[in-house]
């Protein structure tokens, strides 16, 4: 294994020990999801179709808020105990801190949508198990954890970080979730379907995801050393 990889294996490693000490970033993502879900529910509870309806849209809406939160618990831990300037002092790649950063919060991420997936199949009565959903939910949030990487360590130093991290990550992830979403509403709607009727939006989904995820790589190590 080479260095790079070996650095970047040793940051999630790092993430996924504090995060099984702590449980603090996937229980926060969890119960937030957990607590929209129900809220939307019981304010759609006389018109059940409806909710069936939107119910592709609402989780990417779920994840893009959900993710903001645990990517500001993930970093929040840098800043806390200075652990970022520990990294940039280190003789260490800073494109590998940041794919050992993006490696974590996808994991994060993951097991958030695999919970997701199975309370929208419980509530909702829509697919969102089959494993078309399921990849289109991982590959939609590539490039919204790679944005929302880039744009944390843009922001975990100010003081207004709380508000920037969602300003600035929002209408960067929206080309992504829309189109994610529509792929998804599409997939879970009780029609047949066929590759045609998602095959524009999967393309964008992609597309975002290498753009992002390469322009985060090479951006990365100017944003944190600033």
């Amino acid at each position: 294994m080479t260095p790079f990889f070996q650095s970047a294996l040793t940051i999630l490693k790092k993430d996924l020990r504090l995060e099984r000490k702590t449980g603090q970033t996937i229980s926060v993502m969890v119960f937030f999801s957990l607590a929209t879900i129900v809220t939307f529910n019981l304010a759609l509870r006389g018109d059940l179709a409806a909710a069936r309806n939107v119910s592709g849209g609402l989780i990417w809406v779920t994840i893009l808020l959900a993710s903001t939160l645990g990517l500001n618990r993930t970093f929040a831990a840098e800043r806390e105990n200075n652990s970022l300037d520990g990294l940039l002092m280190a003789p260490v790649s800073r494109q590998a801190i940041f794919v050992g950063k993006f490696a974590s919060v996808m994991i994060f991420s993951i097991g958030l949508e695999l919970i997701l997936a199975f309370l929208f199949f419980i509530f909702f009565n829509r697919p969102f198990l089959a494993p078309s959903v399921l990849g289109i939910l991982l590959l939609g949030t590539i490039g919204l954890v790679a944005a929302g990487v880039l744009v944390t360590a843009m922001t975990i130093q100010t003081q207004a970080r709380d508000v920037l991290l969602p300003v600035l990550l929002l209408p960067l992830a929206l080309p992504a979730v829309l189109a994610a979403g529509s792929v998804t509403a599409t997939l879970t709607a009780p029609i047949d379907w066929v590759w045609a009727d998602i095959s524009f939006a999967v393309i964008i989904v992609i597309f975002y995801d290498v753009l992002m995820f390469l322009a985060a790589l090479i951006t990365f190590p100017f944003v944190v050393e600033s």
